[in-house]
């Protein structure tokens, strides 16, 4: 083995000269304008003329709402329901067709503001879904207990409605290109 001196270890390498930087000619670096995107989703589109079809239909089915077709107590016998039951009935279902109306043609036209008019119709048409039972029990022979539990039963089942259609109607708004501005 070969041994070595004690000053060969403490050598380093020395460079010798001046430094000096490296003198590149400055270039230009063109960047493209917008980035590509492709078309607007027609997601948008399509909910939003559902939905205005679907409010036509409720506007449409509004009067059927002031004659008594089919209804009935718990023992099967015929029923007249009460004139705050059309009243309250009717403007609801004015209120919720109208926004649905509005909200769809704002869609169509890849409006924001669209998709929350929609959620306000769910609102109404929700409470007005809870209100109008209230009502219709004492009607049925049930008393205001019968009317409560109705009333209960579609609002609890009627949040999980509203839930999964608001769901849907929100599908522009989860898609990465669904345009909505």
């Amino acid at each position: 083995m070969e041994e070595k001196s004690p000053d060969a270890e403490t050598q380093q390498p020395w460079f010798e000269g001046t430094p000096t930087a490296d003198q590149s000619t400055p270039k230009t670096i063109f960047v493209s304008g917008d980035p590509l995107i492709g078309p607007k989703s027609s997601a948008a589109v399509i909910i939003g003329w559902i939905l205005i079809i679907l409010g036509a239909f409720g506007v449409l089915s509004i009067p059927l709402t002031l004659f008594d077709f089919g209804a009935a107590d718990m023992n099967g016998n015929p029923i007249t329901t009460s004139v705050t039951y059309k009243i309250v009935t009717v403007l609801f279902g004015l209120a919720s067709s109208g926004l649905s109306i509005l909200g769809g043609y704002k869609m169509t036209k890849y409006e924001k503001q669209g998709v929350w008019f929609i959620f306000a119709a769910f609102g109404v048409s929700w409470i007005g879904s809870i209100v109008s039972p209230l009502l219709l029990g004492d009607s049925m022979g049930m008393g205001d207990s019968g009317g409560v539990a109705l009333a209960g039963i579609s609002g609890f089942c009627g949040i999980f409605f509203y839930a999964i259609c608001g769901l849907i109607v929100a599908i522009p708004l989860l898609m990465s290109n669904g345009g909505m501005e």
